[in-house]
């Protein structure tokens, strides 16, 4: 397949992911990065949730084993990279964070400082933010140059799309590095540009708009 060729070829065809949040984003992009062959680290305040969320995310692995969507070796390395992470020190060779916490800036940037000191100074700290500013958050967290955003959809398995998004700031070789990760993991790959929604929620928010003012009415 394309994927498997992409990855192949890719010098980020294998790597060592922390994911931040085990809540059913986080959960679906460790799942898609241990398909893909990345060694995905789940990282939650609440520990029985990250264990939980491993354990659905190895049962879905398995169901893809059992429809010949994968091999059933292959299903078994990639339940073996989905790994419980223990404090921020997993951070430690890490090649990518993906922060899929609450959206809140203030949240995510108190959350992402913790593993800033342990995390290497080449890995490329994403967010999986559907709307907040990329150029903020890196400006916040003192790293813009290496911060992205790295938007997948729910549930992140099944969805191809994923809209990488650069700051103002950031690195052009951590776009293009983060755009061949996702296309590693068999995604496809949309550049969107810093603004509120990027592209698919910009979109979108007439639509919304409109059912509020249709209801508002009284239709």
């Amino acid at each position: 397949t394309a994927a498997t060729a992409t990855a192949s070829t890719s010098p980020d065809s294998t790597g060592t992911l922390l994911v931040l949040g085990a809540g059913t984003m986080g959960a679906g992009i460790a799942q898609v990065a241990a398909v893909g062959g990345w060694t995905a680290r789940v990282l939650d305040l609440d520990a029985q949730r990250a264990e939980a969320a491993l354990a659905a995310a190895r049962g879905r692995i398995d169901r893809l084993a059992e429809k010949g969507r994968l091999q059933p070796e292959d299903a078994a390395a990639a339940r073996d990279r989905l790994v419980l992470a223990d404090g921020p020190t997993a951070a430690a060779g890490c090649d990518l964070l993906i922060e899929a916490i609450v959206e809140d800036l203030d949240v995510k940037v108190a959350a992402v400082s913790e593993l800033l000191p342990h995390l290497p100074s080449t890995a490329i700290i994403a967010t999986n933010t559907s709307s907040l500013s990329v150029t903020d958050l890196g400006e916040r967290l003192g790293v813009p140059t290496r911060t992205v955003g790295m938007h997948f959809f729910n549930p992140a398995p099944l969805l191809k799309l994923v809209e990488v998004v650069p700051g103002t700031a950031t690195d052009p070789e951590v776009t293009a590095r983060t755009r061949r990760i996702a296309e590693v993991w068999g995604k496809v790959v949309a550049i969107a540009g810093d603004a509120p929604g990027f592209i698919v929620n910009h979109v979108a928010r007439p639509y919304y708009l409109e059912a509020f003012r249709v209801l508002a009415d009284g239709v």
